[in-house]
């Protein structure tokens, strides 16, 4: 599985709204590919993109739905440090466990948008098997219609002699031309038929692999927006992990008793009581994007993967853009 290390926490300074952006590319991504016309076959040990793109989405959905590591518990659980010094380790590991389960699903969907992204590209760059053009068509329907009109030709009534012996030779002579005609005007049809036939089948693997071109680049966007989901609570995750530390390192210290003008608000180091407003900002950043803006969009994401549907993806990209504008004010407001 697709792993990134993050080395070091991030502080206050360092977050932006824009982190945020990842998750509603992912969603506005989705959208995008369901405008792509019909569907792209992607072999058989893969499927169809459509269906494969309707169980990415239920992914981006477990990922967005969180209901376990409720950030306050984090905050309450050192307050009361003093009080119960076992206390803020054991909700910390319950908050990790939490936030790791979060993103090891981004970490599989990375994977499954880069395998999705490759099998498109191998379709984009897949040989067409037929080189019939609409040229082949052309000649093909002009021998037919040549064939037609010397069936015609064969079939004209000729003068009969009054001898039945020259009859009988005319008649027979007549009726070989015709059925000769009506041999070359049916192998002229189902020539047409086929060069048709095969007209049809380059047409459409052509517009296949123009409609897999745009769909590989628009899941080279995805996995990338997948990553930057996973770095996103990969941040999380460190800066919990951080906390342990610092709570570890005060417990063996004898708690969180230091001169008041290193303590913050909380009757703690200022500087773990720092990152735990950082943590609790994150977590709770997603979870507010996802419950006000991205989860319903989902929904139309799903029924426009389904049906196509013009609406659906008019409504996908207007609830993206209103979560994009509504970024600034889900994080921003829980550092001040």
């Amino acid at each position: 599985m697709w792993r990134q290390d993050v080395t070091r926490a991030i502080g206050p300074s360092e977050v932006s709204p824009e982190l945020l952006q990842p998750l509603v590319t992912v969603v506005a991504t989705l959208g995008k590919l369901g405008t792509i016309p019909g569907d792209i076959f992607l072999g058989r040990d893969v499927g169809s993109l459509r269906a494969r793109l309707l169980t990415f989405s239920s992914g981006v959905r477990r990922a967005m739905v969180h209901p376990d590591g409720e950030a306050s518990l984090l905050r309450r659980a050192l307050e009361a440090s003093k009080e119960q010094p076992g206390a803020p380790t054991a909700i910390t590991d319950s908050w990790q466990k939490a936030v790791t389960a979060v993103k090891d699903i981004w970490a599989k969907l990375q994977e499954d948008a880069a395998g999705l992204r490759n099998a498109c590209g191998t379709v984009a760059t897949a040989k067409v098997t037929t080189e019939a053009t609409k040229g082949h068509l052309v000649e093909a329907v002009t021998q037919e219609d040549k064939a037609h009109k010397e069936l015609i030709a064969a079939t004209r009534v000729v003068p009969l002699s009054s001898e039945v012996a020259q009859v009988t030779e005319v008649v027979a002579a007549h009726d070989a031309r015709v059925a000769e005609a009506r041999e070359g005007l049916q192998a002229a049809t189902k020539a047409t038929e086929e060069v048709a036939a095969a007209v049809v089948a380059a047409i459409a693997a052509k517009e296949r692999g123009q409609h897999a071109a745009v769909a590989h680049g628009l899941l080279e966007q995805l996995a990338a927006a997948c990553m930057g989901a996973y770095n996103y609570y990969s941040h999380v995750e460190h800066c919990l992990r951080d906390i342990k530390a610092m709570v570890g390192a005060t417990t063996r210290d004898g708690g969180p008793d230091v001169p008041k003008a290193t303590q913050g608000d909380m009757g703690v180091p200022s500087e773990l009581a720092e990152i735990v407003v950082v943590a609790e900002a994150l977590w709770d950043a997603s979870a507010r994007l996802a419950q006000q803006h991205l989860l319903g969009t989902l929904r139309s994401v799903r029924s426009l993967l389904t049906t196509s549907s013009v609406t659906e993806a008019t409504k996908v990209t207007q609830h993206c853009q209103e979560a994009t504008n509504a970024l600034p004010g889900l994080l921003s407001p829980r550092l001040c």
